[in-house]
């Protein structure tokens, strides 16, 4: 007995020592190295090498390459026989980001340049250039041929000897060519698209000329002057999109005969394997019927719809329809029609073969397909939403299989060859792991464990769990406590938030998905509680769109629903409460403050979106329809005419530049209080867009922070 005091006395006193030897997390380390010192170690640039099994890394200033087995790691390339071949102007700081083109070749881009560097030969060749004003670059992998865009117009790089080809003519104001539209919805994120061969390049083709200018001030400049952008609101008129191919043969453009109405949208473009052919997922814009459409690319005539999909609430296609290349006639298709997001195989005359995945999980990525083309290795789910693991699908037979065995967060990349995967995966107790395992999921070799970076660090502890919501759902939280928790004593409470769709916060990942800037929070005296409500990604159709037509509603319920369950703890001072998120989460946290008054003593609200009818047709009337089509969800949800009844301090931030949630919704609401003779507090920052990045972000979370001790204060 007295052996046993004597050694928990010991342990008790070794705390205090250990605490006292680890470094305190600041608030400027907790920003500005989250993605360098704090991070968990990778190996940079980690990839297969082209038509091989081994791989590929960068290591201080030197090319390395291993593999399986016993087979050692080695240098390939140092930096100085690179930069020996350039001129001393355009000399290389390390080994930049590389693409393998052969198992001895690969190239990068420069600068405006691209070389290849030859490891035979030893020898370093430029092999294109393009305008230095050049944006969205978009490279033909087999030729190198570059289509760009300068100003609004649509342009290409042709390699070998700097001619460049300019593709369109026409771009004004209010009319662009070549770049991505429909405000990068529906898996949209770029606006050209090669044809296998280099022979043809699809491109949108967008005419925002009837859209309502949208003016933000720039103060960069002596006086102030605006830059006008077109930003279509909620129920008012909407782009016009079509589609141009160009024929690098003919030099001509046809566009596709896409049809009316001119708002809707065309989305998830495909080539098929030969190049004849050209795929468009039409979406009506009431986003409740998809239709996937074959186009003949060089008249630009429709040839047939093959297949469609209707909900009632509505369709989100974000991927492309993606052929097999052992036979080019059919194709794997993605569908929510079932309630989950599975994978479905097409053929292009006898339509639906089958399903091949299902279940109450979801398909969030296809890595690649083996050498034989009878089986898709994928990134899912699997029965537990807050992790993603890896699986064989069985093509001929519709059937998986999970490859990855340990609870966390996978990613892989599939081997040249099929037959292997690089995988990186965490979790809340392996700060990063990279392996490569066989397609059966044997594992091969470990190819690196990195240390906890935090270990040194003062911090607390992450936990995850589930909490019961509306519905009687359970929903994923998260709450980290200090390094110094006592559960005798109450503590007060941060609570961060997103709850929209298409975010997910509360993964089985590293730190469980919280950024460092929380774990210090905690050290401040906070418990810092996240949890993952209705309308949250990766749960099935039926849990995400519960919110249509009614935003902020159930998501407030389930934050509620949140806060009973602290309150439920011992050691929670629930007059001692704060939320603070951003975007959506500005906007659940403005609700929170005005629709449950007094929950919350603070609430820290940026760029929040204030009345859904200044917001974003393409992502609005999806979740809401039209104003004039549900005109009590919008007046429910507007938040302007309930700022009468918030409790407690409010500080709203936003960025003088914001593209995405326009500046007026904050200016909506400060002079609603204004009316009411409401207190708020408001701070914005010139010059930002929608989030405040780089070095300004710790004056921002700083601000944060100590508005929320400021205003928590009198109550310690």
């Amino acid at each position: 007995m007295r052996r046993t005091l004597t050694l928990s006395l010991l342990l008790l006193l070794s705390v205090p020592l250990l605490l006292a030897q680890q470094k305190e997390l600041t608030l400027a380390d907790a920003i500005l190295k989250a993605g360098s010192e704090l991070a968990p170690k990778q190996l940079k640039g980690l990839q297969w090498i082209a038509g091989t099994d081994r791989y590929s890394f960068i290591q201080d200033d030197q090319l390395m390459q291993g593999g399986t087995g016993k087979v050692a790691d080695m240098p390939l390339l140092k930096v100085v026989e690179m930069n020996v071949q350039l001129p001393a102007e355009k000399a290389l700081k390390g080994i930049p980001a590389i693409t393998w083109e052969t198992a001895t070749r690969f190239r990068f881009d420069h600068g405006d340049r691209e070389y290849a560097f030859d490891l035979e030969t030893r020898k370093l060749t430029e092999r294109a250039n393009w305008p230095a004003e050049a944006e969205r670059m978009d490279r033909e992998e087999t030729t190198g041929h570059r289509a760009f865009t300068l100003g609004p117009d649509l342009y290409i790089a042709v390699p070998g000897g700097g001619r460049t080809i300019r593709v369109t003519e026409d771009g004004s104001d209010g009319l662009v060519n070549g770049r991505s539209v429909h405000r990068e919805e529906y898996g949209i994120s770029k606006g050209t698209f090669w044809s296998p061969g280099c022979e043809r390049l699809a491109f949108y083709r967008m005419d925002e000329s009837m859209v309502t200018p949208y003016q933000l001030e720039d103060i960069g400049t002596k006086p102030s002057t605006f830059e006008k952008i077109r930003y279509p609101m909620a129920g008012q008129a909407s782009h016009h999109v079509t589609v141009g191919v160009y024929d690098l043969k003919t030099r001509r453009t046809v566009f596709l005969e896409t049809g009316a109405p001119q708002d809707q949208y065309l989305t998830n473009l495909a080539w098929e394997p030969g190049g004849r052919h050209l795929f468009i997922v039409h979406l009506n814009r009431a986003t409740d019927h998809l239709r996937l459409v074959q186009y003949d690319a060089s008249t630009g005539k429709a040839v047939r719809t093959l297949l469609e999909e209707r909900s009632e609430r509505y369709v989100e296609p974000l991927e492309p329809m993606r052929f097999l290349k052992q036979d080019p006639k059919r194709f794997i298709w993605w569908s929510q029609r079932d309630g989950w997001t599975h994978l479905y195989l097409y053929d292009l005359e006898k339509g639906l073969v089958r399903q091949l995945t299902r279940g109450p999980w979801v398909v969030k990525r296809i890595i690649g397909f083996d050498a034989k083309g009878g089986a898709a290795f994928v990134e899912g789910t699997g029965e537990n939403a807050t992790e993603t693991h890896l699986y064989r699908v069985d093509i001929n037979a519709g059937r998986h299989q999970r490859l990855t065995k340990e609870a966390g967060t996978h990613r892989g990349e599939l081997s040249p060859s099929g037959n292997l995967l690089l995988v990186r995966w965490s979790s809340l107790t392996v700060p990063a792991r990279t392996e490569i395992m066989d397609t059966q999921g044997k594992l091969l070799k470990e190819l690196l464990v990195s240390p906890n970076p935090l270990q040194e660090r003062q911090v607390g502890t992450v936990e995850l769990f589930t909490i019961i919501g509306e519905y009687g759902d359970a929903l994923h939280a998260r709450l980290i406590k200090p390094s110094n928790f006592d559960s005798r004593r109450r503590y007060p409470v941060l609570v961060y938030l997103y709850n929209g769709p298409h975010a997910q916060l509360v993964t089985n990942s590293f730190l469980g998905g919280a950024s460092p800037w929380m774990l210090h929070a905690a050290e401040r005296g906070y418990l810092v509680f996240t949890v993952d409500g209705h309308g949250s990604m990766n749960r099935g159709a039926h849990f995400e769109q519960v919110v249509h037509r009614r935003l902020g509603e159930v998501e407030l319920k389930d934050q509620l629903h949140g806060v009973r369950h602290l309150k439920s703890l011992a050691y929670v001072d629930s007059t001692r409460m704060a939320v603070h998120g951003w975007s959506y989460g500005g906007f659940m946290t403005t609700a929170l403050m005005v629709k449950a008054p007094g929950t919350f003593q603070v609430g820290v609200a940026g760029g929040p979106v204030m009345d859904w009818t200044m917001y974003e047709v393409m992502y609005t009337e999806r979740y809401m329809d039209t104003p004039e089509e549900n005109p009590e969800g919008y007046k429910e949800a507007a938040l302007p005419d309930k700022a009468a009844n918030m409790k407690g301090s409010l500080l709203i931030i936003h960025g003088g530049k914001d593209d995405v949630v326009l500046p007026e919704h904050s200016y909506a609401f400060i002079k609603a209080c204004v009316d009411k003779m409401i207190p708020v507090d408001f701070f914005i920052y010139p010059g930002h867009g929608h989030n405040v990045r780089g070095r300004d972000r710790l004056h921002l979370m700083k601000k944060v922070l100590d508005y929320i001790d400021e205003k928590l204060a009198k109550g310690r």
